[in-house]
């Protein structure tokens, strides 16, 4: 006779366990779909069977029995149970089905049953093994055994009972010797997939690696195998080989009735694999089978930010985060909704997503990034910097370019302070001394910030000419506040000037270099040195012919040029 596992879901009660073998050849796919758990699969698969002999019809009757038991729904296992007996008095597992409904209620009735399975396969080491599952997934150890020995005694090679032993320590959360058992199990039988299946599941949380060493074995035994790619998809999916996810996956969810678990991750695979209109197309299916999957609410609004769908994307993202417990957010949900806000010209909201984000992950770099962007987008340059320098301490491998922002920043916040409108309020000696200190210390983070850009790229004109252009505002801050201009800025312009000259091919830094020239002719200004001044202007006009502000200021000093 055929044999057979029992396996269960996740929150299943019953222990998987093997049933009979040794005929009807047309129900082994959805023999295998229950084996593995795919309750819905394996139900349809036996649903559609049709023009089978007694023995096969009896086996499909078994195997949907079993499906409604594992599914709590007794009337119609009992009903199926039933019609196997009925079809074929001597196929075993009718009773042993029949058995299992008696376990509780009745542990005599029950017992008689099995004697009836055992008495019709004595030499069938598979009837006591599927009872010993029977009792441990009712707690009864010594009944369990009982019937374990039994099996034994007809055949101790049989791997069905090496799986069932696994199966039993798995639920104790005995990992290991759960495991150990399952390979003896492919010790004594090389081709019992079930066996592999178990190992790969027990391993793919703890050991990917090994765990797709099993699933390859048990590929090249039964390359069709179909259990075995929900699997493959979810290690590769969780690894983020999203193309390799996407082939196991379509092959899996290609059989009608597999859990949508599976078509939930292929989905987020196509999504993450920038198939954005494919996955939406899968996200309409689940929505179909499962109406307040909120998941898939999640991915929708996702596709439709990578879609440029931006407010489609920013309603569906609010609503998604409204409706959905806050326990169940996760810090791309807050990403994605500052991403849309950004889109959405909305950068103050974008900032408050981005901020719970960090709540939920604060490792993540690019969170980081986004959220400087948005106050700089926001012009709120004191919350850039802050950022900044938290991101630096979460990746202090930070790049060269995001230095040189944070130097940006810091001038930006800096350039606050010779607002007009901020020395204006500038009414009491507290604020004075405020202002002053904070201008200070953003000019100084600055400046060292510019000096690092220097220190990491010599060769480039970025980190002189901005130390020259932090360098100025401190001349601007002293002069808006009538205090002398003593060219704080002055060398360093000199030294960014020379820099450039020096490294100017076809002209590319003549508009720095016009802004140097600029900021030296108004230093000796000041000074009311105006030889200088029009020096600088005339090497302006050297550069560009047509600078108007060159031209008017040599014409008032009536410079000829």
């Amino acid at each position: 006779m055929k044999t057979k596992i029992k396996k269960m879901l996740l929150l299943a009660t019953v222990l998987p366990v093997f049933a009979a073998s040794g005929f009807a050849g047309s129900n082994g796919n959805g023999i295998e779909y229950y084996r593995a758990g795919l309750y819905g699969a394996a139900k349809i698969y036996f649903m559609q069977q049709q023009n089978l002999s007694a023995p096969e019809q009896a086996e499909a009757y078994y195997y949907l029995g079993q499906i409604h038991y594992k599914q709590d729904e007794i009337g119609p296992a009992r009903y199926f149970y039933e019609k196997a007996v009925e079809v074929d008095p001597e196929y075993p597992f009718g009773y042993v089905g029949l058995g299992e409904l008696e376990v509780k209620s009745n542990p005599k009735n029950a017992e008689d049953f099995f004697k009836k399975a055992f008495g019709l396969a004595k030499k069938d080491a598979s009837i006591p093994t599927e009872v010993a599952g029977i009792y441990i997934a009712e707690g009864n150890k010594i009944k369990a055994e009982e019937a374990l020995e039994r099996a034994r005694k007809i055949n101790k090679q049989y791997s069905g009972i090496f799986v069932a032993e696994g199966d039993a320590l798995k639920k104790e959360g005995k990992i290991g010797e759960a495991c150990a058992s399952y390979e003896n199990a492919i010790l004594f039988d090389t081709n019992d997939k079930t066996a592999y299946l178990r190992l790969a599941q027990a391993y793919k949380g703890i050991n990917p690696d090994l765990a797709l060493q099993y699933l390859n074995r048990l590929m090249e035994i039964d390359p069709n195998y179909i259990p075995a790619y929900a699997e493959i998809g979810d290690i590769n999916y969780n690894r983020g080989h999203y193309k390799a996810a996407l082939e196991a996956y379509e092959k899996f969810i290609a059989v009608p009735g597999v859990p949508l678990t599976q078509h939930e991750r292929y989905a987020f695979a196509l999504y993450f694999d920038e198939q954005y209109d494919k996955s939406q197309e899968e996200v309409k299916y689940v929505l179909s089978q499962e109406p307040d999957n909120s998941v898939m609410y999640r991915i929708e609004a996702y596709n439709n930010h990578k879609n440029k769908n931006f407010e489609l994307g920013l309603q569906q993202m609010n609503k998604f985060i409204q409706n959905t417990p806050k326990e169940k957010h996760i810090y791309y949900d807050y990403v994605t909704l500052g991403d849309l806000q950004v889109e959405m010209k909305q950068p103050e909201a974008a900032i408050e997503s981005y901020k719970k984000a960090l709540e939920l992950d604060s490792t993540k770099t690019v969170i980081y990034d986004k959220l400087t962007a948005a106050a700089e987008n926001a012009k709120n340059f004191p919350l850039a910097v802050a950022y900044y320098e938290k991101s630096f301490t979460i990746n202090p491998d930070y790049s060269l370019m995001t230095l040189f922002s944070y130097g940006q920043a810091n001038f930006s916040a800096a350039s606050y302070y010779i607002d007009p409108q901020t020395i204006a309020k500038e009414t009491t000696p507290e604020r004075v001394a405020a202002n002053e200190a904070n201008f200070n210390a953003y000019i100084q983070k600055g400046m060292q910030a510019f000096s690092d850009v220097i220190a990491r790229k010599p060769d480039t004109h970025l980190g002189y000419l901005w130390q020259a252009n932090i360098s100025a505002l401190v001349d601007s801050y002293n002069q808006l506040r009538e205090k002398p201009m003593t060219g704080v800025a002055k060398p360093y312009y000199e030294k960014a000037l020379a820099f450039m000259l020096e490294n100017n091919a076809n002209g590319i830094r003549n508009n720095d270099i016009i802004s140097c020239y600029r900021y030296l002719a108004s230093y000796y200004f000041t000074l009311e040195d105006l030889a200088s001044v029009g020096e600088y202007y005339k090497k302006i006009l050297e550069i560009d012919p047509d600078n108007e502000q060159a031209k008017k200021t040599l014409g008032m000093l009536k410079i000829k040029y």
